[in-house]
């Protein structure tokens, strides 16, 4: 804008100096048309950018606002997918752990005599549930004299593989029965069966 007004300027000068009064008031009058129109372009063309700096402003603003959304979203379904997930394979093991507590127990190959053997291996079990088996083990278990057989081995199958843990005495149990083999356990299950 400065530019235009000092050729203006200039211009006006030159023609001044060379003409009469009268086309110097014309030259005047042209140059500050053409100054006046150059000030209102000027201005107008500010007003126009000045918008346009708004709307980009309120548009950046917008997607801004438009992406937290999204992210909020996306969030929000990998969450709810997630927690499906999660139900899912719980539900599966779930279904797992119960078809095999449904299955029954295979009964045992007999290869240890059970009184001789049972007796043997039950002497270390006498200390918590008696000579007779029918003492509650630190005051916790059942009564286990005259429990089946294949209900006893089956248990003491899962004390040694950890699976099994009725009144917090799984460690202890693990540790008692945890390096008996199956027919020792079967032994020891005919043994127990026995007590009367």
């Amino acid at each position: 804008m400065k530019k235009i007004l000092w050729i203006s300027a200039v211009t006006a000068a030159l023609i001044f100096a060379g003409c009469s009064d009268q086309t110097k008031e014309d030259v005047t009058k042209a140059a500050r048309s053409a100054g006046n129109d150059a000030a209102k372009a000027v201005e107008t063309t500010k007003a126009k950018a000045g918008a346009a700096m708004e709307e980009a402003k309120q548009a950046a603003a917008e997607a801004v606002e438009k992406a937290k959304e999204n992210a909020a979203a996306v969030e929000k379904a990998a969450k709810e997918k997630a927690a499906a997930a999660a139900e899912t394979v719980e539900k599966k093991a779930a279904e797992v752990k119960a078809k095999m507590q449904e299955q029954p127990a295979k009964p045992a190959a007999r290869t240890v005599a059970p009184t001789k053997e049972g007796a043997a291996l039950y002497s270390k079990c006498a200390g918590c549930h008696g000579t007779d088996g029918k003492t509650k083990a630190l005051g916790k278990s059942a009564v286990i004299a005259g429990q089946s057989s294949d209900e006893l081995a089956k248990k003491l199958k899962e004390y040694r593989a950890g699976n099994r843990n009725v009144s917090g005495m799984g460690g202890l149990m693990k540790g008692q029965v945890g390096a008996l083999k199956d027919p020792e356990i079967a032994a020891l299950a005919e043994y127990i069966s026995k007590l009367k």
